[in-house]
């Protein structure tokens, strides 16, 4: 593969996705609903995911290329193949267990289970549940 088939291949990738984008604003401006542009973000995944692309527009508004996305909870990162960042969701869990921890000085070990069950659990399991 040569320098210029990639520019191919992403010049048709994108000319694709921004007919994608056309035709879904067409259908949805014929049934009378809308896009909320500022929520909708495009993301590589895949070999070209480095490349710079450009940009795609949604009714004329620019629709932001980002390198993280999050989706249901969990954050999904560019690259070479699919990736889970879930580094947001264990800040959360230990957020939530410091934060316990450092306002129950002298409080039952079993009360402290409790509430490390009912907070910081389910922070944690937040990230294992499908959705």
């Amino acid at each position: 593969m040569y320098a210029d088939d990639n520019h191919y291949i992403i010049k048709s990738s994108v000319e694709g996705l921004q007919g994608m984008l056309n035709k879904c604003f067409e259908i949805l401006h014929f049934i009378s609903l809308q896009f909320n542009v500022k929520k909708c973000h495009c993301m590589v995944i895949g070999k070209m995911y480095k490349a710079a692309i450009a940009l795609m527009l949604l009714n004329g508004q620019a629709v932001e290329w980002c390198d993280r996305i999050k989706y249901l909870g969990v954050y999904l990162a560019n690259a070479k193949s699919v990736k889970f960042d879930i580094n947001p969701m264990k800040r959360s869990f230990y957020a939530a267990c410091n934060s316990i921890f450092s306002h129950s000085q002298g409080t039952n070990e079993l009360v402290l289970l409790s509430l490390q069950e009912s907070y910081s659990l389910s922070v944690l399991m937040c990230m294992l549940l499908p959705h």
